[in-house]
């Protein structure tokens, strides 16, 4: 019994030891872990601070270290695109001020200029007036490009909540011809229209509305006197199309996605009406619906503009 004693103290001194020895080692270890980890950290803290965007991602592994580092770089990616994203606003703000500034610049000059010669004392009656119909016309036309550029900068921002709903097609188009009818009297321009009573898409009536009649009343204003416009409506695959075509000057195909710019106006058009914001309108509202816009024409031919709104489901 005696002699069991001293093997029995061996045995648990060798234990002893040998859990001394693992502490030691499991400290060696975790501090290796823990030394590893913090490299592989601050070396992907490195890149996302000098900004480098073709960070890799190996396989995510099941371990801390490995979900830690996925996670920062997926963070990396947020700030990265909330910076471009920032920076795209500001350049847009940049080029709207600017737009802003030269569309204003000739119709404040114009009025100036009027009002200068208004205030002569010997002015004749008749230059008077017709001084007075001029300062008139460009009081007006400032007035409509505040009112579109309110508009314009309203969409853009996200103020104006469209509220699209299935609806039926005809009363639209009719309510939006029956807002340039005048216009198309004026000049003799006979209006068709031909969509089914059945007929139904998506779309909020007042936005779509302002979009159409943009589009019917460029139609109007660049087709000879004497020409036509004809509207139709059918279901596509997924949309429900309405095609305003024209008998009008016609577009360059070159310029095709020129004319749904901000201000663009052709060249050939400068001395007619307007301010060159109602293509570029109608596009931001039927794009706000999931719907787009296209265009097809021929110079001396006329034009054909397609409005694509989602169709029932």
């Amino acid at each position: 019994m005696d002699e069991r004693r001293p093997d029995m103290s061996d045995l648990l001194f060798y234990i002893g030891c040998a859990m001394i020895i693992c502490a030691i080692a499991g400290a060696i270890l975790l501090r290796w872990y823990l030394v590893t980890y913090t490299k592989r950290l601050l070396h992907c803290l490195d890149e996302m601070i000098a900004g480098k965007s073709d960070l890799t991602i190996g396989e995510e592994e099941e371990l801390l270290m490995a979900k830690v580092e996925v996670k920062l770089r997926q963070l990396y990616e947020v700030l990265r695109q909330e910076k471009e994203q920032t920076q795209r606003d500001r350049e847009s703000l940049e080029s709207t001020i600017s737009d802003i500034s030269h569309q204003v610049k000739t119709p404040i000059t114009n009025i100036r200029i009027y009002q200068g010669l208004l205030s002569r004392d010997n002015l004749p009656l008749e230059h008077r007036r017709k001084f007075l119909r001029q300062l008139e016309s460009q009081v007006d036309r400032l007035d409509a490009l505040m009112e579109s550029m309110i508009r314009m900068s309203r969409i853009e921002v996200g103020i104006v909540q469209v509220n699209p709903v299935l609806r039926t097609v005809s009363p639209l188009i009719e309510e939006a011809i029956y807002q340039v009818a005048l216009k198309a009297k004026e000049k003799q321009i006979q209006i068709k229209v031909k969509c089914a009573a059945h007929l139904k898409a998506i779309f909020d009536k007042k936005w779509t509305l302002e979009a159409l009649g943009n589009i019917l009343e460029n139609g109007i204003k660049y087709t000879s006197a004497g020409g036509a416009v004809m509207v139709t409506a059918n279901t596509t695959d997924f949309f429900v199309k309405i095609r305003i075509e024209d008998t009008g000057k016609g577009i360059r195909e070159a310029h095709y996605t020129k004319i749904f710019k901000r201000f663009y106006r052709e060249e050939d058009v400068q001395q007619e009406e307007g301010i060159g914001l109602g293509l570029f309108l109608a596009q931001e509202i039927i794009r706000q619906q999931n719907g787009y816009i296209d265009v097809k024409s021929q110079l001396g031919k006329g034009s054909a503009f397609s409005v694509y709104l989602p169709a029932e489901a």
